[in-house]
């Protein structure tokens, strides 16, 4: 026999609710499962033991720690540990740190070879649940998950350092645009063809040389600018500040051009290489 003791009601039920759904759902007839009002789940196990503590007991479990309890300690740690203490600080940590935890945030490493989640608190639980037990709920989260809750402290770590970046991003990105207000524009379109690097031409589809576009740099865009800009797009491109961008790629989610995008916004407009092409041929054919 398992007996399970819990502080909150809520936790009982929900654990209590999702063992039986899942007895159910695998069509398991030995097993008994009871729910007192002390907050007590009591599980009896007729047979088959290790079979249903794999495919019932044990998901059931982790299923609910993770999505009952680990926002709840991820965002005690950004507020404990961190110090960071405004809501929408805190809400937007704790995304960036789902995410990670999802496998969502390919360009962020984590740790090589890094064991999901799921299968740690499923191989804790594994090596505790020996029949028969009784235990507090809330002792085992608090003394036996100690690798997990190491591994999310480690995400909230990595979590904090991408918003971070985010932040000095967004405040860049805005710098570049406030530059641009009220601007002169030095040309009226400005057609970028990307095709692994980044070539510039004017309204007639020639080639504005690198050397010119050097010149057309405001000085006081680079000096005004507490992070590096790059000198071969952006700051030209900034200080033209052309009324009409236009992007020919077919790689949309290239870094240089989601940060054109989100400097010029509504200026931008983007479209495959193959149409540069296109509109280049007609363009000299006149």
């Amino acid at each position: 026999m398992i007996e399970i003791y819990f502080q909150e009601t809520l936790d009982a039920n929900k654990i209590y609710m999702s063992i039986c759904a899942r007895a159910q759902a695998f069509s398991i007839n030995y097993i008994r499962v009871s729910y007192d009002r002390a907050n007590v789940v009591s599980i009896f196990i007729a047979k088959k033991n290790q079979y249903v503590l794999r495919s019932v007991i044990i998901p059931a479990l982790t299923e609910y720690i993770i999505q009952n309890k680990e926002d709840e300690w991820i965002l005690s740690m950004i507020e404990t540990i961190f110090y960071f203490t405004d809501y929408d600080e805190k809400k937007q940590i704790l995304e960036i740190a789902k995410s990670l935890l999802d496998g969502n945030s390919p360009d962020i490493p984590i740790v090589p070879d890094s064991i999901p989640r799921e299968q740690v608190i499923a191989e804790i639980l594994s090596g505790f649940l020996k029949e028969p037990i009784s235990f507090s709920f809330e002792s085992f989260l608090k003394f036996r998950l100690r690798s997990y809750t190491e591994n999310l402290l480690h995400i909230v770590e990595l979590a904090i350092d991408e918003y971070k970046l985010e932040q000095e991003y967004q405040a860049f990105v805005q710098g570049l645009r406030d530059f641009t207000v009220d601007r002169e524009s030095k040309l009226e379109q400005i057609h970028i063809l990307h095709d692994g690097h980044f070539t510039f031409y004017n309204n007639q589809f020639l080639e504005i040389a690198r050397e010119e576009l050097i010149k057309l740099i405001d000085r006081k865009l680079i000096l005004r600018q507490p992070m590096y800009i790059d000198s071969t797009v952006l700051a030209p491109l900034v200080s033209i500040a052309p009324k009409s961008i236009f992007i020919y790629t077919n790689d949309v989610d290239n870094g240089m051009v989601q940060t054109i995008v989100n400097v010029f916004l509504e200026k931008v407009n983007i479209y495959s290489m193959n149409y540069f092409e296109q509109l280049k041929l007609k363009k000299l054919s006149k």
